[in-house]
Parts: structure tokens; sequence; C-alpha cells
């Protein structure tokens, strides 16, 4: 009987874990998840990005996850959307997402949209070849055609109120 008991407990325990761990991945449309570098599914990681933009240097590659709301626009930058997310609520937890406009046309950007970008995060210095007035971005947050080939960005995406963008190959 003690085996029993044992195996129960272990069992228990192990079913717990799966439960606590499930819990941490968002549910996001379309059975989208968002791949880390290692292929395992990202948790959202607002503050996570915040201090790897205060604490890491320039040129730092991560891949992220994160939800926050449109604070303000950019112009277009060759085919790209730029706008910065705020991830708390004050402007030091802001970041930019760059978008492609190649992998799909997104809705008028407007401020207080509620965006979830998945990408890669890089923290951009002042003396970066493409500065951020953010100081930190997030891009590549669309399809990427050479992930087939072993490309070295990863598929992202954009959820902006609830509708997904950039999921597609282009065609």
């Amino acid at each position: 009987m003690k085996i029993s008991i044992r195996v129960l407990v272990l069992f228990l325990g192990f079913q717990a874990n799966l439960v606590a761990s499930a819990a941490e991945i968002p549910i996001l449309p379309n059975n989208l998840t968002c791949l880390d570098l290692n292929h395992e599914a990202l948790p959202y990681q607002n503050e996570q990005v915040i201090q790897w933009k205060r604490n890491t240097p320039d040129q730092t590659l991560k891949r992220a996850l994160v939800e926050g709301t449109v604070a303000q626009i950019y112009n277009d930058k060759t085919g790209h959307a730029h706008f910065a997310i705020s991830l708390v609520d004050n402007s030091k937890g802001d970041i930019e997402v760059i978008y492609n406009d190649e992998f799909g046309q997104l809705p008028m950007i407007r401020t207080g949209m509620k965006v979830v970008a998945c990408g890669d995060y890089i923290t951009v210095g002042p003396k970066a070849r493409l500065p951020s007035p953010m100081g930190a971005i997030i891009h590549w947050v669309h399809y990427n055609p050479g992930n087939r080939d072993g490309g070295a960005h990863k598929n992202g995406f954009l959820i902006i109120n609830g509708i997904p963008y950039g999921t597609a190959p282009k065609l």
C-alpha cells in the first residue's frame, strides 16, 4: 500500500506542476505561441524586458513576448510601422515595436490600442545604426520566410485589439 500512496503523491505533484506551468503561458488567438530560442513557449515578459532595457549593453538580443498599450506613433520608415507601447504605467516601461509592412497591412495604429508583440528584443544605444527613442525595440514581429532554411529570426507576430497580424507567409 505504501507504494500506491507514493505513486499517487508523485502523480498529484506532477499534475500540480503541469497546471502551474500552463497558467504562465498565455492563451492567444489562433493557437499562436511565442517561442524562445530553444523552441519553448514564452510567458509574458513585461518586467523582464524592462530590466533588459535598463541593464543590458547595446545590441543585446533576446526573444520577447510583451503586452501593452500604444503610447506613441512614429513616422513610417521605409515600409515599417514604428510605434511605442507602454508595458507599465510610466514612460520608463515604453518600448518601440517595428513591423515590416511586407507581411500584411496593420490597422491604423492609434494611441490606447492593446498590443501583444512577439519577436526579437534588442537593446538599442544612442550610437546604434538605427537608434530608437525608447532605447529598446522588438522587431521581427511577423512571419519569417527564412525560418524554413534555418534563418536567424524566429517567427513573430502582433495582436492588436485581439486580432493577429503578420502570421502568414508573404504570397
